[in-house]
């Protein structure tokens, strides 16, 4: 094999080295969020009152967001608001 050919082969392994450990890390980080966060809820005395943990849960970069609950109630087709207030 040319040296080129070798060059090439090598540059393309590391390249795609590189992109699978990206993906495992975004694939990862959420699932060890989620478990330290469980592990600092157990430590951490939770508060008597009732907050909406909603938008603290970890969510993946591939989960889709939840659709608003009113959303077309208070937009129009086009997706603006219909009486202009956010």
């Amino acid at each position: 094999m040319s040296e080129t050919v070798t060059y090439l082969i090598k540059f393309c392994g590391m390249f795609f080295i590189i992109l699978l450990l990206i993906f495992l890390l975004a694939v990862i980080t959420p699932k060890l969020a989620s478990r330290i966060d469980r592990l600092i809820s157990k430590i951490v005395k939770p508060k008597p009152e009732r907050v909406d943990d909603n938008i603290y849960k970890v969510k993946s970069i591939y989960d889709m967001p939840e659709k608003a609950e009113n959303y077309e109630k208070n937009n129009d087709e086009n997706g603006e608001l219909k009486d202009g207030k956010e």
